[in-house]
């Protein structure tokens, strides 16, 4: 009887630790810094040892416009390049910025042309790869059809995800194709993912969410385990905020969320998250 108290007093702590920690995310721990200018968090963010990059393809009027935006660990306005990439696809169409990551201080932006409206069997994406920290272009990857959102870096490769395809992609270091593999959860009427992180061997995967508010909350952050062969789901995890539901980044501990309708960058500590998804 003694051991069954035990076990349950036991059990009771676990759960009231955990509360506590689902109700400091929701709260305290949870910061945010607002954007310098309109429409600066529409798509991505990477975040190094002492910045904080956030990607864009709109300008202040909603004009379709490249944008890499530069930030302190704290949140103050540093920087930004306007026309930051102006190549477009094979038939002159705009190509659009989506989310970004940082490795070996560069700077890697997923490219595509969906934003042009091409017909579905003309979608093409690249990967541009920018240094730092003068933002200068060093190389441009073409990486072949679809909508290529977000990029990690994990098993010394590069994986791409995409918001037309229900698929990761695995590239070598020059971004030649290795293989592709299937991701099985299923996207909402806002698409699929838009940016990507690896803690170990597991994959977590951002949601498109609305474009504005009063629509929809972000639909969260897909949780899948890799084996080696396969992409296991997991579970899917509510975001911190209604609109945080673009770019992602896992970066000493903090995620770091790209906030579209708020129009800013959300950050949770990522110890935290990862036993909140255990409840």
């Amino acid at each position: 009887m003694g051991l069954k108290i035990k076990a349950l007093g036991m059990l009771c702590l676990l759960v009231a630790l955990q509360t506590e920690l689902v109700s400091a995310m929701q709260s305290s721990n949870i910061k945010v810094f607002k954007m310098n200018a309109f429409f600066q968090a529409w798509q991505g963010v990477a975040v190094d040892r002492e910045k904080i990059y956030v990607t864009s393809d709109r300008d202040i009027h909603f004009r379709l416009s490249n944008s890499i935006s530069v930030y302190d660990k704290k949140g103050r306005f540093l920087s930004e390049t306007r026309e930051a990439y102006t190549g477009t696809d094979a038939k002159g169409r705009f190509m659009s910025f989506g989310d970004c990551f940082i490795q070996n201080n560069y700077l890697y932006i997923a490219v595509y042309n969906f934003n042009a409206a091409p017909p579905e069997n003309q979608r093409e994406s690249r990967i541009i790869q920018y240094k730092l920290p003068d933002l200068h272009i060093v190389n441009e990857y073409q990486i072949g059809d679809g909508t290529a959102e977000s990029l990690a870096y994990y098993k010394n490769s590069f994986w791409v995800v995409y918001h037309d395809r229900n698929k990761v992609k695995q590239f070598d270091t020059s971004f030649r194709f290795l293989r592709s593999y299937f991701l099985e959860s299923k996207f909402g009427r806002e698409g699929g993912y838009q940016g990507i992180f690896f803690m170990g061997d597991d994959l977590y995967a951002n949601l498109h969410g609305s474009n504005k508010f009063n629509e929809k909350y972000a639909q969260g952050l897909d949780h899948y385990h890799f084996d080696g062969r396969t992409f296991k789901f997991v579970e899917r995890i509510k975001p911190p905020t209604y609109g945080a539901g673009q770019g992602i980044e896992l970066f000493n501990n903090t995620v770091y969320w790209a906030d579209r309708p708020g129009n800013q960058i959300v950050m949770t500590p990522g110890f935290r998250l990862l036993l909140i998804e255990q409840n």
